[in-house]
């Protein structure tokens, strides 16, 4: 199942390699993930993210194409929603919208940042649903050079003191 919720097929060896990226990315500060089971207690859909930090992988990608002033206004106090995904049996049940929620209003950044792949239609209308706003369209990874993504931004629910 957590397989397929990546959308790679049964035994994909892409799998582990996520599995070790999550393990890396469970030790960042302020990390969060919650999960979406089945009546037979199989998980079928999950989210997470953490807190972006200067010299993280990711936050480096996006960060040089940002003018400073986005720089300063998007990274300053931000949360990076890493991953959010439904298996294909489960989707068409707001799992996505729900797990996106809860993940969301538990940290407790000013701003949070994701990219999406461009094929990615629905989720890219889940995301625009819940008024997240593109700051960078053809965005490409050294990791998926072939791949076009979307850098977006949401803001948040100030951080209560």
């Amino acid at each position: 199942m957590f397989g397929g919720a990546l959308g790679f097929p049964p035994g994909h060896g892409r799998v582990a390699g996520f599995a070790d990226t999550l393990r890396r990315h469970a030790t960042y500060p302020r990390f969060y993930a919650f999960g979406a089971f089945n009546l037979r207690n199989r998980l079928v859909g999950f989210s997470y993210g953490y807190a972006s930090q200067p010299g993280l992988w990711w936050r480096e990608q996006i960060a040089a194409p940002l003018s400073p002033e986005q720089r300063a206004d998007w990274l300053a106090d931000a949360f990076e929603l890493a991953e959010l995904h439904v298996h294909p049996t489960a989707q068409g049940n707001h799992l996505g919208s729900q797990l996106h929620d809860r993940l969301i209003r538990a940290q407790p950044h000013r701003t949070a940042l994701l990219s999406v792949m461009h094929r990615s239609d629905r989720a890219r209308a889940l995301y625009a649903s819940r008024g997240w706003q593109v700051l960078r369209q053809e965005l490409r990874f050294p990791t998926e050079p072939r791949t076009p993504f979307s850098l977006l931004g949401l803001r948040c629910a100030e951080a209560e003191e």
